[in-house]
């Protein structure tokens, strides 16, 4: 059957064995295609009561009800062990006016320095775990530890989400509105992606292709 969308033509390609290609390879191919990635902007907090604020763009929801989000620490970093000390963590969404110093705290800074003052944001008490918010983020998720998940090189950070602040500047209708949010998405590299210009497509059920399918071409 002909498909009733317009999709483009195949060209050449390459066929390539993931297993045989340089780590940094295959970690340019994987990030620059799969893209953009929402960033969790995760802030922890070590077993000495000192706070952690780092950037993770392997993340996504992993079930709605119980509410769930995942992320992935490649390698073992600050936040992971933070994150296995003491089971709680935030999960922070930082939008385009944020982006400057959401990028600040992807610097390597030592164990037990705190990235909010260099960052230039505030850490606020939580509401129902250990770990500090971003005042200024928009959107903050704090999470109780369900697993830690050994993937590859990298770790699985699945929680539970226990409690949801939402900034009052980005609902509409009581709903968080995306022009407002202004979500920023990590591409490859040092570049990121802003997320203006979107579009709507109606999802359509298997009704609908049959009748795409049966619907008569149109003439030359």
């Amino acid at each position: 059957m002909t498909s009733a969308v317009p999709v483009p033509t195949q060209d050449a390609a390459r066929e390539l064995d993931p297993a045989g290609m340089p780590r940094a390879e295959i970690y340019g191919l994987l990030t620059a295609t799969v893209a953009p990635r929402p960033i969790a902007w995760v802030s922890t907090r070590d077993a000495a009561g000192e706070s952690n604020l780092a950037p993770h763009s392997y993340f996504t929801v992993l079930s709605h009800q119980p509410s769930m989000l995942g992320f992935v620490s490649v390698g073992r970093k600050d936040t992971l062990r933070n994150v296995e000390a003491t089971g709680e963590y935030v999960i922070n969404v930082a939008g385009e006016d944020l982006i400057a110093a959401l990028n600040t705290t992807a610097a390597n800074a030592p164990p037990g320095e705190s990235e909010f003052p260099w960052a230039g944001v505030t850490p606020e008490p939580a509401a129902r775990v250990s770990a500090p918010r971003v005042a200024e983020a928009p959107v903050a998720f704090e999470l109780r530890l369900v697993e830690v998940k050994p993937t590859g090189d990298s770790f699985l950070i699945i929680g539970e989400v226990i409690h949801v602040r939402i900034a009052e500047r980005v609902l509409r209708n009581d709903r968080v509105a995306p022009d407002l949010l202004q979500p920023v998405g990590r591409m490859a590299g040092a570049t990121y992606a802003r997320t203006g210009d979107r579009f709507d497509l109606a999802r359509p059920t298997f009704a609908d292709l049959q009748a795409r399918a049966d619907a008569p071409t149109p003439a030359d």
